[in-house]
């Protein structure tokens, strides 16, 4: 059934053709990472590829520790992917932490901020009276009024 599915893209609708390419090229390219980083095993399961930037390979990882542990590879890393036909000009590999996505269907609301009891708001309109610098008066009066 793949073959169907892949055959009816390619032939049918020529944007979600090169999508396909796309794919099958970023897959490509994350099997010839993980071929290269075969003393680390961990790595390709945590660092992949996501483009080809002019001479800029660009990774995404997990997390900060595997940035930091796939940027110890780097200079290993550059010869070994050189001997691929994409790759035979790069002269650098980014890595990067992937931004946590999160949609805003499941995103919590922020808690409303507690108001201030009425002592403490008149405190503060007595401290800001006090207050010599005029933009702290200023911020002191404004935190009260919102009480």
């Amino acid at each position: 059934m793949e073959n169907s599915i892949s055959h009816y893209l390619q032939q049918d609708s020529k944007s979600l053709g090169k999508i396909l390419a796309k794919v099958n090229q970023l897959q490509q390219w994350n099997n010839w990472l993980k071929e290269s980083l075969e003393q680390d095993s961990l790595l390709p399961q945590h660092c992949f590829i996501v483009s080809l930037s002019g001479t800029s390979l660009i990774v995404l990882a997990d997390n900060p520790h595997w940035v930091t542990r796939f940027r110890f590879h780097i200079p290993m890393l550059l010869p070994k992917l050189r001997k691929y036909s994409d790759f035979e000009k790069i002269q650098s590999i980014c890595c990067k932490v992937q931004p946590n996505y999160i949609p805003v269907s499941s995103r919590k609301n922020r808690e409303p901020q507690q108001k201030l009891s009425t002592k403490s708001a008149d405190i503060m309109r007595e401290t800001a009276k006090k207050v010599a610098d005029e933009q702290l008066r200023i911020v002191l009066e404004k935190i009260a009024e919102n009480s």
